[in-house]
């Protein structure tokens, strides 16, 4: 395999391909919008601050993607943990939303030719377009195991979504 078929392979399982762990799809399948932003007595983030969370920076990746610079940073890390008023609608839409950003990139990578990958993503990132990519599909799968984990433990995760 290519590199760049390994990173959309990667892309691939984060969204919605099964693999050896939860895609989005599947991650957050079946949640109404109460239990989407329900937390554990932890105060660990709810599935929609995490989903959330992944719209906001994979928003920005995107925009990267299509040659654009993304507004400078207004809040802190931890406020893009947000999570919308309890409305099924808006649930849906966050889900929807966050479907289609990474579908874009996904698109995107497919139409970049193999040696841009080992070339700077952006100027001052001192980082190529496929440590970008890994980096990408790292936070995606590490924040999609956090939203299983958060089902698991409210009791609203289906054994059978698991992985194949």
């Amino acid at each position: 395999m290519t590199a760049k078929e390994i990173l959309l392979e990667q892309m691939a399982s984060c969204r919605n391909q099964k693999n050896w762990f939860v895609p989005l799809s599947d991650a957050v399948a079946g949640l109404n919008h109460n239990q989407a932003a329900e937390q554990d007595k932890n105060g660990n983030h709810s599935v929609w601050q995490l989903v959330n969370h992944l719209l906001f920076w994979n928003e920005r990746w995107l925009m990267r993607l299509r040659g654009e610079v993304p507004p400078e940073m207004s809040i802190d890390n931890s406020e893009t943990f947000s999570q919308d008023s309890l409305d099924e609608t808006l649930w849906k839409q966050s889900v929807r939303k966050l479907d289609k950003v990474l579908a874009d990139c996904e698109n995107i990578l497919k139409e970049m030719p193999e040696e841009v990958l080992n070339k700077e993503a952006f100027a001052g990132y001192g980082a190529t377009w496929y440590e970008m990519f890994t980096q990408f599909t790292i936070h995606n799968a590490y924040h999609l195991g956090q939203i299983v984990l958060v089902r698991k433990l409210l009791g609203n995760w289906n054994p059978e979504q698991g992985v194949k």
